[in-house]
């Protein structure tokens, strides 16, 4: 089983609020790890700590078992020690936020081949090329030359996805990727990531779809106030839950 990524005793604080409090965990390729949990248990900033939009205070990440190199400023504040790296390393780590991130002035496919183009240096074509194919996969390849702010939330949503996949992905990161959506438009997005779930994709979701991560994850870690609260087999974690915080948890947010 190879490790796809790997995070150690990973901690980070905001002034004197602990919001990661030391969590480790491993997804193997093909993973779908699903990240539930209260709002303020840590479940974003654990997100963006693992591709350092947010530089964590102490602990070790591990992508395709290479680890990212930490040194500190001269304030004494942790920083990546090799900023090269981090950039290459984020192409292995494309990120789906939960409110789109869109160029609005750039067209659907501008969006999609801008980082092929300019971080990864691809021909100009190819990436045109493999552009509309990734529109297509996600169904809205006719949106092409239209602009963000033509499309409805789900639509942006999954052009969002087209761009996060044109990078060439080891690893899908998503931010709660439909709480910014409309209820009718849910659907759409969480049927174009199960897809790619089925292709064997590695992806780490926070999410609060209960019936998503019951239906796709290969494993769910419910968080509490910084910590890892409970994980397993998404039957195990949502079938007998054995912490009590995480029954009170599923009986306000299971549906079903």
């Amino acid at each position: 089983m190879i490790t796809a990524l790997k995070i150690k005793n990973l901690t980070k604080s905001f002034g004197s609020l602990d919001v990661i409090k030391g969590i480790s965990l491993t997804a193997n390729q093909g993973d779908v790890i699903c990240i539930i949990g209260s709002s303020g248990s840590g479940k974003s900033t654990l997100l963006r700590c693992i591709n350092l939009l947010e530089t964590p205070d102490s602990g070790d990440v591990w992508v395709n078992e290479e680890l990212i190199s930490m040194t500190k400023n001269k304030a004494g504040d942790p920083c990546p020690a090799d900023y090269k790296q981090v950039d290459r390393i984020r192409t292995k780590l494309a990120m789906v936020f939960q409110d789109f991130n869109l160029w609005t002035h750039m067209t659907v496919l501008q969006n999609v081949i801008e980082s092929p183009i300019h971080v990864q240096k691809i021909s100009k074509q190819n990436a045109i090329d493999r552009g509309y194919d990734l529109l297509k996969k996600v169904g809205i390849n006719e949106k092409a030359e239209q602009y963000p702010s033509s499309l409805s939330g789900g639509q942006q949503q999954r052009v969002a996805i087209a761009r996060a996949l044109a990078v060439n992905p080891d690893i899908l990161l998503f931010d709660e990727p439909t709480s910014s959506l409309d209820p009718e438009l849910v659907g759409e997005v969480l049927r174009v990531m199960k897809s790619l779930a089925k292709e064997g994709r590695t992806m780490i979701v926070v999410t609060h779809e209960m019936g998503f991560a019951k239906e796709v994850a290969s494993k769910v870690v419910f968080l509490h106030e910084g910590l890892i609260e409970e994980q397993g087999e998404a039957k195990e974690v949502f079938n007998s839950p054995k912490s009590e915080r995480l029954k009170q948890f599923l009986a306000s947010n299971l549906e079903g």
